[in-house]
């Protein structure tokens, strides 16, 4: 090859080179630049406190972004009920939910409301934060059916709430055989609440109130304080019975959350951190709260002693926890749960 030929080629080399690196530079910055109009949406109600933590996060991302990221909340019910607004979030038309989970696209998502598992809000927090045991069971449940967990939001206690029709307090298993009871169409409330003595009835939640007045049942289970208190007129006292806790989720569209850069990843998700962790420590406030205003519009609270949980506790986990692996969990989930959770008292 002469002289010439070989500057030449030096030259067409050096010139691709530029080339590719230039062509990487624009690609790189484009993807810094990328600007994103997603969806935010909870499906409960406009005065839950779900509604202004969705609120936050779309907030804090785009002031961190400086509005490369536009979050828009859609208010409660605009994109439909919270199980639309799942569907669509699996789907992708919605990019990010806020809502309570669902057990329609695997069974194993009853470990959701899984009966007695904690009794404290320490043991909760605990399990529930970004580095606990339960993040990346539910991360990779749910990235089985395309969403992405970015954070466990707790909610509440579940609590039994009663009418005047139950003419004593009922506390523990032997006091509440016989009492009927509204439980929420989900298997794993079918397994355990009849285990307790109570005679079942799954019926809707858009139902449970006239049902509660009309006497179909005389009492509730899946009962947070808030529920409670929104029932008010139907009840005579609630108990504070903690036979679960009822977790949501802030969950990412898999494909949406795929197709972002690490860093925006990293930056979705320590926001995730931040406002999980705050609404963590809020929940239990807000518990307090709806306790005194139930028992300021005359529905008396009733709380449970440690040996009153366990008696609850000891059923349900020795006659229920085997059906709930063989049914629902499966036995690598359900010894993970086995691992992890508090054991009762000798």
């Amino acid at each position: 090859m002469s002289i010439y030929h070989k500057i030449v080629r030096k030259i067409g080399i050096a010139f691709a080179l530029s080339g590719v690196a230039s062509m990487a530079f624009i690609n790189v910055n484009a993807y810094a630049e990328q600007k994103y109009n997603w969806k935010i949406s909870q499906g409960i109600a406009e005065d839950h406190p779900a509604a202004e933590r969705a609120k936050q996060f779309a907030d804090l991302v785009g002031e961190r972004t400086d509005g490369r990221f536009n979050i828009k909340y859609y208010p409660s019910g605009v994109l439909g009920d919270w199980s639309e607004q799942i569907e669509a979030n699996r789907m992708g038309t919605l990019e990010l939910s806020l809502n309570a989970g669902s057990t329609t696209y695997d069974k194993r998502l009853n470990l959701t409301f899984m009966p007695y598992m904690f009794r404290t809000w320490d043991q909760v927090r605990e399990a529930s934060k970004a580095d606990g045991w339960l993040m990346p069971i539910f991360d990779d449940l749910y990235g089985q059916v395309g969403m992405k967990v970015l954070g466990v939001y707790l909610n509440a206690w579940g609590g039994m709430a009663f009418t005047d029709r139950v003419n004593h307090i009922a506390k523990t298993p032997e006091t509440f055989k016989g009492i009927k009871i509204r439980t929420p169409p989900i298997l794993i409330f079918e397994s355990y609440i009849p285990a307790l003595g109570f005679i079942s009835t799954p019926i809707a939640f858009s139902e449970t109130y006239s049902a509660l007045q009309t006497g179909i049942v005389d009492a509730r289970s899946a009962a947070p304080a808030v529920e409670a208190y929104v029932m008010r007129d139907a009840l005579d006292y609630w108990v504070e019975t903690r036979d679960n806790f009822e977790y949501w989720f802030l969950t990412v569209n898999a494909k949406k959350w795929e197709a972002l850069s690490k860093e925006d990843q990293a930056m979705l998700q320590e926001v995730a951190n931040e406002v999980m962790s705050e609404q963590a420590i809020e929940a239990e406030k807000d518990e307090q709260r709806f306790k005194q205003q139930l028992a300021d519009a005359g529905v008396t609270v009733h709380e449970l002693s440690q040996e009153e949980w366990e008696q609850s506790a000891r059923v349900v986990r020795n006659e229920v926890w085997p059906l709930i692996e063989k049914e629902l969990l499966g036995p690598e989930l359900m010894q993970i749960v086995l691992d992890n959770v508090p054991q009762l008292a000798d």
